[in-house]
Order: structure tokens, then C-alpha cells, then sequence
């Protein structure tokens, strides 16, 4: 591909009759990178791109000399092969999608597909390069911010911040006294969260107006936020009983259960299959070992009919679940991981009844010993 980004800056410069210190200092760079660009011996970087755009009010492909026509089909070549490939292998798409914005360095649809990868590959760990990752992503974030119109995107990014913040935060707090300021990327999330729109002024709530039967999606949607507070709310917290966390992921289901009467659950099919698989161990806790099987039962009946299902995003939506292990899973195996390392476990009497046994059985006899949550 040929690019004749020094050419156009020379020309558009003098178009405007500017010296290139004038346009040195409005870009904040020296005057001797702008004569580097004009020569052709270097580039800028890729957030810079957008600036000089703006300041020339020409599209970045036309400040490159791309063909749009061809541009626009290469573009799209990659975001096909973003939403093909990410189901089958995230580590290949990330290395295509470095390939991507360094050849398209000011395609927001590229940028915002490479930051969630970003997010994706290092995920909640600390790692030796995480610091560079983070000052990466927050680089991305804030050229979209700045130069991005299209609201999408911009939601999107600020979505993959927050998550990212609040993984840096949490990972820091866990190595409490390592690093001073672990309350400022908390602080840094909060802000962002009070951009965003309410969640009454959402497509998804809003579509509800609009059609007359209402929208299934948007049904879908809202309900799938619902059951991920309630159950953030109160499944992981102690200070609720067993007894009050049954009673609530019961009327969950029966509501799952109305609203998608053909069975046809979308996105919340994970939901569903999760929740029986909870309310196992929630009666096990009660004490009710014969309610603990039945779910159980349900659950891993529900696993294999998942299963069965032709296409992938029907099965569970697993692009949702934090946990990078999950990622290949199908449900057979979340659920035998569920019921064989669930925190509180189950035990080991329970687990070695020939009805537990015939439980997992149906499931196929899955190994997880080797798999850490």
C-alpha cells in the first residue's frame, strides 16, 4: 500500500500559507518531526493523525492518499474476520488486528475492535508489559474521545476503560501497598460511569416505545442486565441467606420463562442454565439434598441441549463471562466445572452418590481437575 501522507501535509500546508513551525506548535510536536513527515523519512503517531485531519478538515484517508473504494473493502475485510475468527481463536485476531491499525492508524472501527482485544489478551492479570498495555488502551481511548463522532464508538471505548480500570484496580488492591495510588484508577472509572447515559435512556429501553408489541431484542437486553444486578447484588454476598437467594433466582427463571415462552432465551440461555445450576447449590446449602439433585439434574440436562444447538452465540453468548478459561468451553464443561469446584463446594460425600455420578455422566464424564477458575 502506498501512502502519501508527506506529500499532502506539504501541500495543505502551503494551501494555508503556514510555516511548519506554525503547524509544529498547533500539533504540539517539533518543527523538525513536521519536515521529517513532509520528506516522507518518518510518520507520526497514529493519535496525531486525527488532529491533522481536523486542523485541514480532510478525512484521514484523503491526509494518507489512500483509495477510499479500496480502503473501505479492506476495512471491512477485517472486521469480518474480527467477528468471524474472535469465536475460535482471540489470539490470531489480535495479531491480524495489530497488522489493522498500523495500516489503518485512524479507522476508529479498527481502533475500537483492537482495544477490546487489548482488554481481552491481558484481561485482570498483572503482567510485566501491563503497564504499556494500559497506557496503550488509554491512549486509544482518548484519541476516540477526542476525534471520534461516532457515539457508538465512543460508548464503547468508554465501557472498555471502565472495565479496565476497574480490573486495574482490583488487581492492584489485591497486591495491597505495592502501588500508592490503586484509588485513583477507581476514582478514574467513577468519572467515566457518570458520562454515560441512564440506563432509561438506552436504545434497548427506548425501542420499547417505538414498537407496538414491543421488541423481543430489546426484552432480551434489559432483562439480561436485570439478572446480572440482581445476582451482583446479592448471590456472592454472605449477608443474604440461602433461603432469600433461592426465592429470588426462582422468579427470575419463571420471568425468563414468560417472557421467552418458545424457549428461544438468546442471550439469557447462559443466564438460565447458570441460575439451575446456583439453585443446586443453594438447596445443597439448605440442606435439601433432593431440591440440590433436581437442579442440578436441570442443569446439566439444559447443558446438553445447549450444546445441540447449531449455532454458537444461541448456545451461551460466552463473549460475556470475564473468565478467559471459558472462552472454548462449551456448557457441558461449565456446568461439570460448576458442580465439581464451586466455591462453597460440594461435598465430597454428596459428589461420590450414584446420583450425582449419573448427573455428571449425562454430561459426559468431563476431567476438569486440571482447569483453575
Amino acid at each position: 500500500m502506498t501512502i502519501y501522507f508527506g506529500e499532502n501535509l506539504k501541500r495543505l500546508r502551503k494551501e494555508k500559507d503556514l510555516t511548519q513551525e506554525t503547524l509544529a506548535d498547533y500539533l504540539g510536536v517539533s518543527f523538525q518531526a513536521v519536515s521529517k513527515w513532509e520528506r516522507g523519512e518518518t510518520y507520526p503517531d497514529i493519535t496525531i493523525l486525527p488532529a491533522v485531519s481536523s486542523f485541514f478538515d480532510v478525512s484521514v484517508d484523503e491526509l494518507i492518499g489512500i483509495d477510499k473504494a479500496q480502503n473501505e473493502q479492506k476495512i471491512n475485510e477485517y472486521l469480518e474476520l474480527y467477528e468471524n475468527m474472535r469465536l475460535k481463536d482471540t489470539s490470531a485476531v489480535f495479531e491480524e488486528f495489530q497488522k489493522a491499525v498500523k495500516e489503518f492508524p485512524g479507522e476508529f472501527r479498527i481502533l475500537i475492535r483492537y482495544m477490546e482485544l487489548l482488554t481481552e489478551e491481558k484481561d485482570s492479570v498483572l503482567k510485566p508489559d501491563y503497564e504499556k498495555t494500559s497506557e496503550e488502551l488509554m491512549s486509544i481511548y482518548k484519541n476516540i474521545q477526542n476525534h471520534c463522532t461516532d457515539d457508538g464508538i465512543r460508548i464503547w471505548s468508554k465501557r472498555l476503560i471502565i472495565l479496565h480500570l476497574i480490573r486495574k484496580y482490583d488487581c492492584i488492591c489485591n497486591e495491597e501497598g505495592k502501588y500508592r495510588t490503586h484509588k485513583e484508577y477507581f476514582s478514574q472509572a467513577e468519572s467515566i460511569i457518570n458520562t454515560l447515559p441512564a440506563m432509561a435512556d438506552s436504545k434497548e429501553y427506548m425501542s420499547l416505545w417505538l414498537y407496538e408489541n414491543s421488541d423481543k431484542k430489546a426484552l432480551e437486553e434489559i432483562l439480561y442486565l436485570f439478572q446480572n444486578t440482581i445476582i451482583g447484588y446479592c448471590y456472592y454476598d454472605r449477608n443474604f441467606t440461602p433461603e432469600y437467594k433461592i426465592e429470588l433466582i426462582s422468579h427470575i427463571n419463571a420471568l425468563f420463562k414468560m417472557i421467552f415462552s418458545d424457549g428461544n432465551y438468546g442471550k439469557n440461555t447462559l443466564h438460565l442454565l447458570y441460575n439451575y445450576g446456583h439453585l443446586g447449590h443453594l438447596y445443597f446449602e439448605t440442606g435439601n439434598k433432593e431440591k440440590a439433585l433436581e437442579y442440578l439434574r436441570l442443569a446439566a440436562e439444559f447443558a446438553v441441549k445447549c450444546d445441540a444447538l447449531a449455532d454458537i452465540s444461541e448456545k451461551a453468548a460466552w463473549f460475556y463471562e470475564r473468565a478467559p478459561v471459558f472462552r472454548d468451553m462449551n456448557m457441558c464443561t461449565r456446568m461439570t466445572l460448576l458442580m465439581e469446584k464451586h466455591d462453597p463446594p460440594l461435598s465430597d460425600e454428596f459428589r461420590k452418590t450414584p446420583e450425582f455420578r449419573e448427573i455428571i455422566a449425562l454430561m459426559g464424564n468431563i476431567d476438569v481437575s486440571g482447569i483453575v477458575l
